[in-house]
């Protein structure tokens, strides 16, 4: 569940070329402004995510308000476990975090503070790949809390995504 190190790179490379460049900027607030998801690891649910936003700010809202019910609804499925510890229970406890850094994450858009929301999403990301350790050195990998967590991780790499693109 680790950050792709290939698009971590390509990553940043688009973040130096789209603030160094003013062409290049433009060119890629262009391609975002009609399909925002070209710049996620997983367009496919992203678009599914998003259902047609175009502004950028909205997808990302609206990818990150989706994630924080399906956050719940996983949260939801681990309180019902009946063995609540090893990994089921640090699942709980970074769904409850992952939570409280997605609702930060949308003050941070209103606020247009990038840094912050970036920093929120990236300990968000932290969070689900935490729950995916604990579930696997529990030896728990065909769990559906394991496997929750992994979706999740995947909203949460293109609502990452998506905040490389909001406008500050």
């Amino acid at each position: 569940m680790s950050i792709n190190p290939l698009m971590a790179v390509l990553g940043a490379i688009f973040l130096l070329v789209a603030t160094s460049s003013p062409s290049a900027s433009a060119v890629a607030l262009k391609v975002a402004s009609i399909d925002p998801c070209t710049v996620a690891d997983f367009p496919a649910l992203c678009r599914g995510t998003i259902k047609g936003q175009t502004n950028v700010n909205a997808a990302t809202d609206v990818a990150i308000r989706e994630l924080m019910k399906r956050t719940r609804q996983a949260k939801e499925m681990a309180a019902k476990e009946l063995k609540r510890d090893g990994g089921v229970a640090t699942c709980l406890s970074n769904f409850n975090s992952a939570f409280d850094n997605l609702d930060k994450a949308l003050k941070n858009i209103k606020e247009n503070d990038g840094f912050s929301l970036n920093i929120n999403l990236s300990a968000v990301l932290t969070d689900y790949d935490t729950c995916s350790d604990a579930m696997k050195e529990s030896r728990e990998i065909n769990n559906v809390i394991y496997k929750s967590a992994g979706v999740l991780y995947q909203m949460a790499d293109n609502c990452l995504a998506l905040s490389t693109l909001v406008k500050h």
